[in-house]
């Protein structure tokens, strides 16, 4: 498989376009829509948007197909009005999931959300979300007549795991019928960094990275609602999202054009959709094994953080590196794999995927799939 091959067929659009330029300025109306109905409607959802993901960090392969926000609660955003708890009597711990509480000792705020407190006194993520899905199918049925133009009128509404996805289809003409995602994250703004956190040990003064990780740092992390906890199984909490520090530092070390970071995280993408099908975990299910997991690119990103940590200089990142460092972030997936330990960047206890708190998931076929990929990657 040829990597550059692969790059320059598929990983590539034209940013530039004007239907690129255009699809992004209407999602992005669209969504301000949304989140300027949510908050009229409710005042407890008033909220501020912030753009997330591939697409804004110029890393997104193939089209503008797919497009994240993060919806970010004002109220529960201030300071001092939520805690962040560690959720008792797990098997296993993991501090990337936790519960919140209103924390105010103001009475009229607790009153607010009294409906979304339960009796152990925490936020209740679920329902909170579904009262969010609500009000976003609410939005889409009084859209404006200009956020209907090209876009349309079926749209398609999930909860998911944490988001919430609006799938609609853009009709322009280099992209006719074109089928766009949009996911929507519930969540609220920390200011401060989670303790568990060891990035700022991890990195000293004499790193590269070390300003542009101050900065990332000092734009504080955020928690996002979920319907499922570290087992994978439905347990409403709060995760923990580093999405706006990591866009920090993304920007920052692919910001050099003429390096090849940002086409090593490209080409990892196409290779990753390439081969989804065989990149996937199967957990024990009774006496079968159903689909758990498949590799995000949440994952590719994770490891080429841990890739530029330990060689972050830029004769590493030359063009004549690419087959190097693709090589060497796909190695680190297949360690982790074959250590059953895949853990964020950002909170070394934070498991991406938590075997001990799961079933029996097998693995054995992915790393082999993995070890063939490696064998069979080239450059012309």
């Amino acid at each position: 498989m040829t990597i550059y091959k692969s790059y320059d067929e598929e990983a590539e659009f034209d940013r530039k376009h004007q239907e690129v330029k255009e699809i992004e300025e209407r999602i992005t109306s669209l969504v301000n829509e949304i989140s300027e109905y949510i908050g009229r409607k409710d005042p407890l959802f008033k909220n501020f948007v912030i753009p997330s993901g591939s697409y804004f960090e110029d890393l997104k392969v193939q089209g503008p197909d797919e497009f994240d926000f993060m919806i970010c609660l004002e109220d529960l955003s201030k300071p001092d009005v939520c805690e962040v708890k560690n959720i008792p009597l797990r098997p296993v711990e993991d501090p990337g999931y936790v519960d919140v509480r209103v924390a105010s000792e103001e009475d009229a705020v607790r009153h607010r959300w009294q409906r979304y407190i339960s009796r152990r006194g925490n936020l209740k993520a679920g329902v909170l979300l579904k009262r969010f899905k609500d009000l976003i199918e609410e939005a889409f049925t009084l859209r404006k007549r200009r956020s209907r133009e090209k876009i349309s009128e079926d749209v398609e509404i999930e909860l998911r795991k944490i988001p919430v996805t609006v799938k609609l289809r853009w009709n322009g003409e280099k992209y006719p019928n074109y089928e766009i995602a949009i996911d929507l994250t519930l969540c609220i703004k920390r200011s401060g960094w989670p303790t568990a956190s060891d990035i700022r040990r991890r990195l000293n003064r004499g790193h590269p990275g070390f300003e542009v990780f101050q900065e990332a740092v000092s734009a504080g992390h955020h928690l996002v609602a979920s319907t499922i906890g570290e087992s994978g199984k439905h347990r409403p909490c709060w995760r923990l999202s580093f999405s706006v520090a990591e866009g920090i530092v993304l920007k920052s070390i692919c910001k050099n054009p003429r390096l090849a970071h940002k086409m090593t995280l490209k080409a990892l993408k196409v290779l990753r959709k390439k081969n989804e099908e065989d990149l996937c975990l199967y957990e024990e299910t009774g006496y079968s094994f159903h689909l758990a997991w498949v590799f995000h690119s949440y994952v590719l990103k994770t490891m080429f953080l841990r890739e530029w940590c330990e060689f972050p200089l830029d004769s590493y990142w030359t063009r004549d590196q690419l087959q190097k460092r693709v090589k060497g972030i796909l190695e680190r997936i297949r360690s982790s794999l074959i250590d059953k330990n895949i853990r964020s960047f950002w909170v070394p206890d934070y498991k991406l995927f938590n075997f001990r708190a799961r079933n029996k998931t097998k693995t054995e076929q992915c790393e082999a799939n993995l070890a063939m990929l490696l064998q069979n990657l080239k450059i012309d």
